[in-house]
């Protein structure tokens, strides 16, 4: 009891201590701010400010300020956009217009679509160190005029050989590709890409030279994937992908021939291998996740794939969306398992391409065959899923089983009853039937471990 008692008296003192110095530091602290001045003036003007602002009678979207920010954005912004296309556009109407009157010789007009471009060009130099982004919309139309300018000189006038003329727009593309790195603009990239799309149908109807268009659209496309692999542009890649598909699809739907069947399925190769790299190269380059956008743009590369090669083939024979649809479940096969072994971690990519493989077996069974062979086609595809889904350990896939299984019995109840005979009927019941049978005794016997252990 005596050492307990002891331990009590020597706390009691220690918090004694404790006290007396914290009621000095506070003593301390007051002192110090009595010495200090008061900032008078300062508060009595803070007081008029806010009895200024509190007397106001006008609501906040009459404010001076909203109306300095509308005419902020119209003055820095649209005015530059809108002004730069509506002079590049202006210069590619005054060629066109020498063109359709005869005025000028070929190699003036060509010259002069030059000396513009190198003016701009010079123009942004000189205002980049005062006008930074002002600068950089310059030198954009400048490679916009540039790339149209070299392209008809030798699509129309035929003024230089391929050689030159690839060289010119190679060294524009590489300039184009520095420059707008060194600005850090991605405007720079999508006004000087986005006139080279456009202003070869501004100058002139199409040459008919199919294969020097699609050379120049497709070496504007390098620059962009170059540019992609650098900088995270997602305006500028959805841009190009855009842009390249429609000019491909307009020229398809209206000059396509059979004779052009090469030509075609070259363009719509390097279109896919070029966009499914400009989409995800970022993001694979910096080693990051691929995020939503990268995705989708990624997809929608692979789906135009798919449009494109029907339009091709649709010209040639009737059976051709059924094979088409077949390629591209192996095309889509191949590369979800590119996605898996070099980019394990990309579950969503991975599940999003299995989703396509999917679906294009089952309309390719769909499209290929009639009556029985198209269920027994869907459920060996549904055994297939359910057995990957199994040992990937991908819940949905073995649930997309499922519903191929159900899918394939409604098939064959609602439709197929009038198209089998007996013993097809005798057949196909008896397998659909067994398959559901095996498939509820795995999810009886391996209820646990299908049911309750979460997705990889």
């Amino acid at each position: 009891m005596a050492d307990e008692d002891g331990k009590i008296l020597q706390l009691v003192n220690e918090l004694e201590k404790i006290s007396s110095r914290l009621n000095y530091c506070k003593e301390q602290l007051i002192e110090l701010k009595r010495k200090k001045p008061q900032p008078v003036v300062q508060a009595a003007t803070i007081e008029k400010e806010s009895h200024t602002r509190n007397t106001t009678w006008e609501y906040p979207s009459h404010k001076p300020g909203r109306k300095e920010g509308l005419e902020k954005m119209i003055g820095l912004g649209v005015l530059q956009y809108s002004g730069i296309i509506a002079l590049v556009i202006g210069i590619s109407i005054g060629v066109k217009y020498a063109i359709d009157k005869d005025l000028i010789t070929p190699a003036a007009r060509i010259g002069l679509a030059y000396l513009a471009g190198i003016a701009l060009y010079f123009l942004s130099v000189r205002l980049k160190k005062k006008y930074h982004v002002f600068s950089a919309i310059l030198l954009s139309g400048s490679m916009a005029s540039l790339y149209f300018t070299s392209f008809a000189a030798y699509a129309y006038y035929d003024l230089f050989n391929g050689g030159v003329a690839f060289a010119l727009m190679l060294a524009i593309t590489v300039f184009t590709i520095y420059s707008a790195i060194r600005y850090d603009r991605e405007i720079i990239a999508i006004l000087g890409m986005a006139g080279a799309y456009t202003i070869p149908f501004l100058i002139s109807v199409n040459s008919g030279r199919a294969d020097l268009f699609f050379a120049y659209i497709i070496l504007i496309n390098i620059g962009i994937a170059i540019l992609a692999f650098k900088k995270s542009w997602m305006s500028m890649t959805g841009l190009a992908l855009f842009a390249s598909w429609i000019l491909f699809f307009g020229w398809g739907f209206l000059q396509y021939e059979k004779e052009n069947t090469g030509l075609a399925v070259i363009v719509v190769i390097v279109f896919n291998l070029l966009f499914s790299f400009t989409t995800i190269g970022y993001a694979i380059h910096k080693k990051r996740e691929i995020v939503f956008n990268e995705l989708s743009q990624f997809l929608l590369n692979d789906i135009l794939t798919y449009g494109a090669a029907i339009l091709i083939f649709t010209n040639i024979y009737n059976d051709a969306v059924a094979d088409v649809t077949g390629f591209a479940f192996v095309f889509f096969v191949l590369q979800a398992i590119a996605v898996r072994l070099l980019l394990p971690t990309e579950k969503l990519l991975l599940n999003s391409l299995i989703v396509f493989s999917l679906l294009a077996l089952i309309f390719y069974i769909g499209m290929k065959w009639t009556g029985m062979p198209v269920t027994m086609g869907w459920l060996l595809t549904a055994a297939a899923a359910f057995v990957i889904g199994v040992l990937g350990k991908i819940n949905w896939l073995r649930f997309s089983s499922v519903l191929i299984t159900i899918t394939a019995l409604g098939k064959l109840i609602l439709i197929d009853r009038g198209l089998l005979t007996p013993g097809q009927k005798i057949i196909s019941y008896i397998v659909i039937g067994a398959w559901m049978l095996l498939l509820s005794y795995f999810y009886q016997r391996y209820r646990k471990q299908l049911l309750e252990t979460k997705e990889e």
